[in-house]
């Protein structure tokens, strides 16, 4: 079973989209996690999403993940701070940092995916040998499933544009199933 960790940045295009169900029948099928970071991003954006409720109510990516050994917040600190984190920002960029760094140094999370539309938190995390997937990967993975059609896909994603999230749009059926 593929172990997903998330970024909240993904998880608010089904809830911008109103999508939800979706992204739930996805989440269902793997062992999905967040770090305390995501969860508290993902709380916070519930105001404008209230979409997310449920997501957090009833506890779809499990407990949060905990980072507090010895140098986590070292090394999450140079992940965000190569990710353009600044001082005067403190959050920015921390939650795709944390995932980066737990899927680096948590034993629980060898071969997890992480689920991010941040362009930046994938080059990095790509460059230290871990899987990313965007929203639309995650899509083509339900579609070769057979747990959605090409078709419904292209709506979920163009909900998703309309809603102002930024989604990489496949320009063909080719394109979205390889990737």
């Amino acid at each position: 079973m593929t172990i997903l960790v998330t970024d909240a940045c993904s998880l608010i295009n089904f809830a911008a989209s109103g999508d939800m169900d979706m992204l739930k029948a996805s989440l269902e099928v793997r062992t999905s996690r967040c770090t305390q970071a995501v969860d508290g991003e993902l709380r916070k954006w519930v105001h404008n999403y209230p979409a997310l409720r449920p997501l957090l109510d009833e506890g779809w990516l499990g407990e949060p993940i905990e980072l507090n050994r010895a140098g986590d917040r070292t090394d999450v600190g140079r992940l965000r701070t190569a990710l353009g984190g600044t001082r005067a920002l403190p959050f920015l960029h921390l939650g795709e940092a944390e995932s980066i760094h737990a899927m680096l140094t948590r034993d629980e999370l060898s071969g997890a995916v992480l689920l991010t539309d941040d362009r930046d938190a994938t080059r990095l995390a790509n460059r230290r040998s871990l899987t990313t997937w965007d929203t639309t990967r995650l899509l083509a993975d339900l579609h070769a499933s057979g747990d959605l059609e090409w078709e419904q896909a292209q709506q979920v994603l163009q909900r998703m544009e309309q809603a102002d999230r930024g989604v990489r749009i496949p320009a063909s059926y080719h394109e979205f199933t390889q990737g």
